[in-house]
């Protein structure tokens, strides 16, 4: 079973004074674009860089995720310029969970950006979407995005390994986080 229902939009961006994680728009394209370029995103990242024509249609897949009810697809900002400093994706597995998934751009790395997104997301998701439980993955050897599932109290409930595209072992952790 899969979640089918709209999502509505967020009417406002959730906040905490530093951070706000907001709807996506044309003007966050080219930082999106230049970020899914990026060496360090693209060692955790499984999404191809975003070409010219995914560019064009990426704003129609992000309408399409909502309506749909497969994803809730925003971006990270700084509170005070808003400016895009990252992305993050709640992408439903079924009616009571999701998983959170997320990446900070190079210059808004080590800033604090991500924990405080995910802690504003996960909020959001439990209170106002009555999700039930929410999931991070990584990979075992991404430590930042690891000591960002830590920090928001979410708790390690399994790992899988895998082969990756050179047919080295892959190893990605599980975290868990439940609804209060």
């Amino acid at each position: 079973m899969s979640h089918s229902a709209p999502i509505p939009p967020l009417a406002e961006p959730l906040t905490d004074g530093a951070v706000a994680v907001r709807l996506r728009r044309e003007s966050d394209l080219d930082a999106i674009a230049a970020a899914s370029r990026d060496p360090e995103s693209r060692r955790w990242l499984d999404d191809e860089p975003m070409d010219a024509a995914a560019r064009d249609a990426s704003l129609a897949r992000v309408a399409e995720a909502w309506r749909t009810g497969k994803a809730a697809p925003l971006v990270i900002a700084d509170a005070v310029t808003d400016q895009p400093v990252g992305i993050i994706n709640l992408q439903f597995r079924d009616e009571d969970d999701a998983t959170i998934a997320y990446s900070v751009f190079p210059a808004g790395r080590g800033r604090g950006f991500a924990p405080r997104a995910v802690r504003l997301l996960t909020g959001w998701a439990f209170r106002d979407l009555r999700l039930t439980r929410l999931l991070i993955e990584a990979d075992e050897a991404n430590t930042a995005s690891v000591r960002v599932a830590e920090k928001c109290g979410f708790e390690r409930v399994g790992s899988r390994t895998a082969p990756d595209a050179e047919g080295e072992p892959h190893t990605t952790v599980v975290y868990a986080r439940q609804a209060a």
